[in-house]
C-alpha cells in the first residue's frame, strides 16, 4: 500500500508540480488549495503526512497544523513558506512541524525531507 501525502498550497501551479514530483516518488498525493478543503481530504484519505502552506485563504499553516494534529496526532507535518522570518521571532510556532521548507521550495530538499518522514531507514541508508 502506498502512502498519502496532503498537499496543501493555494497556488495551484505549485501544488500541480508537488503533486507530479511525489507521484513520481511512489505516492498518493491529494491536494488542497485551502485550509477548509485539507480538512475534509484528511478525513477522506487519512494521509501519513502533509506539506502545508503557511499563508492560506481561508486560514494558516499554523491553524491548520493545530487542527490536524487535534484530529490526527501521528500524522507528520512539513510547513513550506516565502515567509521564514515569520518565525524567526516565534520559532515554538515551527516546533509542529518535522521541517520548515523555504520558498522558492528546492525539490531535491522537498524529495529528502519526504522520504525523511516517511521512509527513515530508507533515506538514511540503514
Amino acid at each position: 500500500m502506498s502512502m498519502t501525502i496532503l498537499v496543501v498550497d493555494d497556488d495551484e501551479v505549485l501544488g500541480g508540480v508537488l503533486r507530479r514530483v511525489l507521484v513520481r516518488q511512489g505516492y498518493q498525493v491529494c491536494l488542497a488549495t485551502g485550509a477548509a478543503q485539507a480538512l475534509e481530504l484528511a478525513r477522506e484519505h487519512r494521509p501519513q503526512l502533509a506539506l502545508l502552506d503557511l499563508c492560506l485563504p481561508d486560514g494558516d499553516g499554523l491553524q491548520l497544523a493545530a487542527g490536524l494534529r487535534a484530529d490526527f496526532p501521528e500524522l507528520g507535518l512539513i510547513l513550506m513558506t516565502a515567509y521564514p522570518l515569520r518565525l524567526r521571532d516565534r520559532p515554538e510556532l515551527a516546533q509542529e512541524f518535522a521541517q520548515v521548507l523555504t520558498k522558492p521550495l528546492d525539490l531535491a530538499e522537498l524529495r529528502q525531507a519526504v522520504g525523511s518522514h516517511l521512509n527513515p531507514v530508507v533515506s538514511h541508508g540503514v
